[in-house]
């Protein structure tokens, strides 16, 4: 999609796609992985998800979203007074642990998110089509080092039956995306509401799976 695309969904406040409440995924799934030496994540296309909220409970949070909108929304919404800079040919918010990078996720470089231990993903692969989706997933690629985990939410439905965004992406696919990873299916939820962020979905099935992604070990 193209950045205009995205722009004028935050202009217009069409945000069918900002989930109201923390994932719950977190809770069940991620909180037990965390150790005392977890000290960051990294959430990519963050938009003003809440989910960042409860990651700044835990460790420092760093996030790269298009919208200043999005990133000014964020604050505003928690009565939080945040500072603003510009560094690195980025826009900066940023309140106590939390920085929010505004500008190109494509052009963030990865000296600039440095020592990340985890890397989340809720709804940012399923927001691209799927001729971005590998040069998605090759630029995340260079955040994730050794020592680092990638949580992954995706969806799948039947793709006719749907324009995106959001993207329907099998199994097979994120498999094949991350051809260079280990990639472990942890937990998967059929949706029989068809819900999925503040959207219902006229559709026949609706999956939601959450992926553990770690670098293949030499």
């Amino acid at each position: 999609m193209k950045p205009s695309f995205w722009n004028r969904c935050w202009e217009r406040n069409s945000l069918g796609f900002h989930q109201e409440t923390v994932h719950p995924f977190l809770e069940q799934f991620l909180l037990p992985r965390l150790t005392a030496t977890t000290q960051h994540v990294f959430v990519p296309l963050c938009g003003k998800s809440l989910d960042m909220v409860w990651f700044a409970q835990r460790m420092k949070v760093s996030g790269a979203e298009l919208s200043e909108i999005a990133c000014r929304d964020f604050f505003q919404d928690k009565e939080l007074t945040y500072q603003q800079e510009q560094r690195d040919g980025f826009n900066v918010f940023s309140y106590q642990n939390i920085q929010l990078w505004q500008g190109d996720f494509f052009k963030l470089l990865p000296a600039t998110i440095e020592n990340i231990d985890w890397v989340y993903d809720r709804a940012a692969i399923i927001a691209l089509p799927e001729s971005m989706q590998q040069q998605y997933v090759e630029h995340l690629s260079t955040f994730i080092s050794d020592k680092t985990s990638l949580f992954l939410i995706s969806i799948e439905f039947p793709q006719e039956e749907l324009e995106g965004p959001p993207f329907s992406i099998s199994s097979l696919k994120i498999t094949k995306l991350f051809a260079d990873f280990d990639v472990n299916c942890i937990a998967e939820h059929e949706l029989a509401d068809k819900k999925f962020a503040q959207r219902t979905f006229n559709v026949s099935r609706l999956v939601e799976r959450l992926y553990l992604i770690k670098k293949k070990q030499q």
